[in-house]
């Protein structure tokens, strides 16, 4: 995990050293306690975050930031703030259109009317199972066309498809089972949302993804083993999904 220092302003007038990171690292050890959020004051005023995502012109992305004193805080900061960098990075095995880039501060001041919160815990447990519940959908389309794709190539291949172990009857099933306790729970739960059961959800769902992705990729044979396939490209953003925050093994230990 990568942090930095960089400037807050207390008042307007006065600022205090801290550190910063993603907020969407801030992941639960459990899902009764709020976010986990390494950070430590550091020597130098240089230091960078790996990967930020839908980064341009005029943009704007969170940062959670804290001090010494135990105190974190959320903030929004330009992508032309003073004394920060954007190398961008382009050789993803797939969504290379997410705009994700480096981001490097460089002793940056960051006034305090670009605070969020000044409690970044109590904000980020407040906002995170929406964050989740964004993801879904995609994990959902991914395997909806993906079993599309196997029935279109039921009658190929001499018939052979049908002697495979994963057919699209049995993920249907469990895909359509899915998808309704997804829309189920938003039905009940629209103004509750729980963050484990919506971890636990987004896991099923990212799990029957990849078995979907991979069937397909069986199923059309030598036609899906082509760069731009539809196969091989429900492939790549199935893996996308699996390792967006939060990832498969870290859901797996917040469920565990």
């Amino acid at each position: 995990m990568t942090i930095c220092k960089i400037n807050i302003a207390t008042s307007g007038v006065h600022a205090r050293p801290i550190t910063i990171d993603a907020p969407s690292t801030g992941i639960p050890s459990n899902a009764s306690n709020p976010p986990e959020i390494h950070f430590k004051i550091l020597d130098t005023d240089l230091g960078s975050l790996p990967s930020v995502s839908n980064l341009g012109e005029g943009h704007w992305f969170g940062i959670v930031a804290g001090s010494d004193d135990n105190s974190r805080i959320m903030a929004c900061v330009p992508c032309d703030l003073a004394g920060l960098s954007l190398k961008g990075k382009n050789d993803y095995l797939g969504i290379n259109g997410s705009a994700t880039y480096v981001c490097r501060f460089d002793n940056c001041f960051v006034p305090d009317h670009f605070v969020l919160s000044e409690d970044a815990d109590a904000f980020i447990k407040k906002v995170r199972p929406t964050f989740l519940l964004y993801q879904i959908p995609l994990g959902l389309g991914v395997t909806g066309a993906s079993i599309e794709s196997i029935q279109r190539r039921q009658t190929k291949q001499i018939g052979s498809n049908h002697y495979l172990q994963v057919q699209p009857d049995e993920l249907k099933a469990i895909y359509h089972k899915q998808r309704k306790s997804v829309y189920d729970y938003m039905e009940a739960h629209v103004d509750t949302l729980e963050w484990q059961t919506l971890a636990q959800i987004r896991l099923d769902v990212t799990y029957l993804t990849l078995r979907s992705v991979e069937a397909s990729m069986l199923h059309n044979g030598g036609a899906g083993y082509l760069n731009k396939s539809q196969p091989a490209r429900k492939l790549r953003e199935a893996y996308f999904l699996a390792n967006l925050t939060p990832t498969v093994k870290q859901l797996e230990k917040i469920l565990a």
